[in-house]
Order: structure tokens, then sequence, then C-alpha cells
């Protein structure tokens, strides 16, 4: 009875799945299928110490938003099992015309504790050239568990300038 629902659901995504045929000036017939195409990269690396693996890709975009994501994952050599010793991710919201954004992350180290961090970007001006701009960032920071407890809160608000010369 499984395979019969497993086949009969293969059977209607794969009829579901809208074709649009092209011809060519030969007669010759083709489907065409809609290619999205996003953003996306994978890093990963070793070393003496450990493994890494990284992906990034844009979650969400269109002309005046755009949201990127990020998870990664780390394993030491010297420890032992198969989880990962670190996890994390990142949330990266721009808003396109402005310049402005904010993002959101986490990173959890096994017997150590959790990282937290949430900052934001405003852009102040920017010369219609850009080759000058003013910006307002805040940050905060905290680290939660571990064996040292939680500790204190880090925040910090900061006035930025830039200049291309």
């Amino acid at each position: 009875m499984k395979v019969f629902v497993f086949v009969a659901f293969c059977l209607a995504v794969a009829a579901a799945v809208p074709i649009e045929v092209f011809e060519d000036e030969d007669g010759q017939e083709y489907y065409l299928v809609p290619v999205s195409r996003e953003k996306r990269q994978t890093k990963w690396g070793i070393s003496n110490s450990g493994a890494g693996i990284s992906h990034t890709g844009t979650l969400f975009q269109n002309d005046h938003h755009q949201l990127d994501g990020t998870a990664s994952a780390a394993k030491n050599f010297p420890s032992h099992g198969l989880r990962p010793d670190q996890i994390g991710g990142r949330l990266d919201y721009t808003h396109t015309p402005s310049g402005s954004g904010a993002f959101v992350q986490a990173d959890r180290t096994r017997n150590w504790g959790t990282d937290v961090a949430a900052g934001g970007k405003y852009n102040i001006y920017t010369s219609p050239k850009k080759d000058f701009g003013v910006d307002a960032t805040a940050q905060y920071q905290r680290h939660f568990g571990g064996p040292g407890g939680a500790g204190r809160p880090d925040a910090g608000v900061f006035l930025n300038a830039h200049a291309d010369f």
C-alpha cells in the first residue's frame, strides 16, 4: 500500500509540473523550464585543528529588499563523536534603495555556550556620486551558558563616515 501511495504521489507531481513547448523553424520541439537564479555559495575547509562548512544564500530579493542567510558548522579533530562542535546562523536584511540594513546572528559551541548578536545600519547621507557618506550603526552581543555562565551584554552605537578620493 505504501509503494502504491508513493508511486501515485510521484505521478501526480510529475503531471502537475507546467511544461511550455517551443518549436523552432525546423519543426524540432523543445520544452522550456523556468530557472530561478539565486545567489548561493558553499565554502568548506580543512585545517590542522578541524573541518568546517558554511552555506550562504539569498532567501528573498526584490527591487527594494534583500534577505540573505548563512548557516555554518565546524568539527574539531581532537573531539569525540560525529556531532559538530560549533554551529551557527546569520540573517542579513538590506533595504536596497537606502543601503540601510540589519542582522541577527547566533553561534553555539559545544561545552562553551551560545553567542548572540544583533545590529543595524542606517544610511544618514550619501552623496549623489556615492563618493561620500555618513552612517549610524548599532550593535548588541551577549554570551549565554557555558562554564562561566551568562556574560555581560556588549552594546555600542557608532557614527561612521567614508570618502573616496
